[in-house]
């Protein structure tokens, strides 16, 4: 069940912004559940960030906080769409750009923001600021149907940000940026969030979130599994040095060749142990190894960092 929230900032109810969702779950037709038990608490001014592998339901749970789904089970409470005075209090830019391929890319951005209700001059200068900071003010006369992927991209974000929502919910939107776009995203994400805009992403671009994110959301096969601010996740699983080891020839019973402080996660291609000791142990480790007779390709040091917590936590790879 979805319930929207109060039409205004000033009216009585809930305040615009805030998210809330209990035991939600979603199935698409008669298909497997691909959001089971999803409890969620966004505040107003908040920038929370959904992590996971593809699969993992991030999509699926912003399109449910879009309001373009409805939940197959629990409670889910959005603010309003549209204020008293008939202002969008939604932006939303999803996988998918439904762009007007005709029109420029400002023509477009414009008629998104003048649905969403902006009026004139406070139209074009939202659209124009916007278009600069992030890379297309070269292309704003260009019809959408000569844009390429990254263009297009770059464009939703303009039409999702330039009413200035209550609520912005992005996925993925650091495809198609080069670093000073990316940079420029980040600082309009935090100002809104100074202003009091609610702010949720789907990324999988991890060493990104440290710097834009108030908490990270870890998802896995359609759960939030683990949730807190950056050093809460990464103080969760201890200090660790992950130590990634290209083999020409491996002994056997490796294991009992590691002093303590050593322990071998896994026995694949890369040989993967993790040493409480830090990076001390990385030496003492190969001189292990070739000592038990191994050939050694390569060796690569890893400090411990959100991808990893998200192995530990769910014993799942996720590229960073």
């Amino acid at each position: 069940m979805v319930v929207a929230g109060t039409s205004d900032p000033k009216e009585p109810g809930r305040a615009q912004g805030v998210v809330r969702a209990r035991g939600v779950g979603y199935r698409y037709g008669d298909g497997p559940a691909v959001l089971s038990e999803v409890d969620l608490d966004v505040g107003v001014g908040e920038i929370v960030a959904l992590v996971g592998p593809c699969g993992a339901g991030k999509s699926t749970l912003m399109r449910l906080l879009a309001s373009e789904l409805a939940p197959s089970s629990g409670l889910l409470e959005l603010p309003a769409r549209r204020s008293s005075a008939g202002r969008l209090m939604l932006g939303y830019a999803p996988p998918d750009d439904p762009h007007l391929e005709t029109l420029s890319g400002r023509d477009n951005a414009l008629f998104f923001a003048r649905a969403a209700g902006l009026r004139g001059t406070e139209a074009s200068g939202a659209v124009d600021e916007l278009m600069g900071l992030l890379g297309l003010a070269g292309d704003a006369q260009r019809p959408v149907a000569d844009y390429d992927s990254g263009a297009r991209r770059r464009l939703l974000l303009v039409e999702a940000l330039a009413h200035r929502p209550a609520l912005t919910l992005l996925d993925e939107p650091f495809l198609g940026l080069r670093q000073p776009e990316r940079e420029a995203l980040i600082h309009i994400l935090r100002v809104r969030s100074a202003q009091r805009g609610t702010v949720v992403v789907a990324s999988s671009k991890l060493p990104l979130l440290p710097e834009l994110a108030d908490r990270i959301l870890f998802m896995h096969e359609g759960r939030v599994v683990r949730g807190g601010r950056v050093a809460e996740l990464l103080s969760s699983v201890g200090p660790a040095t992950r130590i990634e080891i290209q083999l020409e020839r491996r002994p056997q019973h490796l294991e009992a060749r590691f002093r303590p402080g050593i322990t071998v996660i896994s026995h694949g291609d890369p040989l993967v142990l993790e040493s409480t000791r830090g990076q001390a142990a990385v030496g003492e480790a190969c001189s292990a190894l070739i000592a038990a007779g191994a050939v050694i390709r390569s060796v690569t040091v890893r400090e411990t960092d959100l991808a990893e917590v998200f192995r530990r936590v769910t014993g799942a790879e996720l590229a960073s």
